[in-house]
């Protein structure tokens, strides 16, 4: 994995999110023996939820991980509507696959789903929504959401290198219009969020319209925000 990192330590309201308790990535596909022995044995990881489509499934696979007794939990985001721009997009995620999302929300809002680790193939856009979602909730400003989102720049070239590679391995030609040099803004995440108030009022009023109660938003909180000055 080149995109893995905590989401603990951003500011949410109330206090921080928690350290070492939820985790974002690339694919956990490309995982080695000694990654899944650390995520288990120093990370303690409980849950797996991976956003990939079936297809990536069956053809990339899941990993060393998938030999532990780690939980897998398998919620793809695919077939979304296209966009003029990646904010058109993520917000096409939340309006097509809200049902999908919120599930996921209210999963992670149970102490016994964590540690959890959550994942697409790159871990930037359709992870990026998930955790523009669950942080919006917990309180985090929407400038910390997207610079967060931001970090996965660093690890795009070796992202497009092995798109390429994997691309060549399976046989698939690279789509037409897709930029394999481009890197996440924090501007296209803020975006994102700023048409989602447009639209719903705030990711409370989203994840609202798809299922997430006041209890289960309590619940997200108190798993996932430490308190302690």
């Amino acid at each position: 994995m080149v995109n893995f990192r905590d989401l603990g330590g951003l500011p949410a309201d109330g206090g921080a999110v928690k350290t070492g308790v939820l985790y974002r990535s690339d694919s956990l596909a490309y995982a080695t023996p000694a990654d899944a022995k650390r995520l288990v044995e120093r990370l303690g990881l409980a849950t797996v939820i991976d956003l990939r489509g079936q297809y990536e499934v069956e053809n990339l696979g899941r990993g060393p991980l998938a030999d532990t007794p780690v939980a897998y939990v398998h919620a793809p985001i695919v077939d979304v509507s296209g966009a003029d721009d990646l904010a058109g997009h993520y917000l096409a995620m939340l309006a097509e696959k809200g049902a999908v999302l919120a599930g996921m929300i209210k999963l992670l809002a149970s102490a016994d789903t964590l540690p959890a680790v959550f994942h697409c193939e790159a871990g930037c856009d359709r992870t990026g929504v998930l955790a523009a979602a669950v942080l919006s909730l917990l309180g985090v400003p929407d400038d910390a959401i997207a610079e967060d989102y931001a970090l996965t720049a660093p690890a795009m070239p070796a992202i497009h290198a092995r798109v390429r590679r994997v691309a060549e391995q399976l046989g698939l030609p690279t789509r037409p219009g897709v930029d394999l040099e481009w890197a996440p803004e924090a501007a296209m995440m803020a975006g994102a969020l700023k048409m989602a108030r447009e639209r719903w009022g705030g990711m409370r009023e989203w994840a609202a319209e798809y299922g997430v109660s006041d209890d289960d938003v309590a619940s997200l909180r108190s798993a996932l925000i430490d308190t302690r000055p």
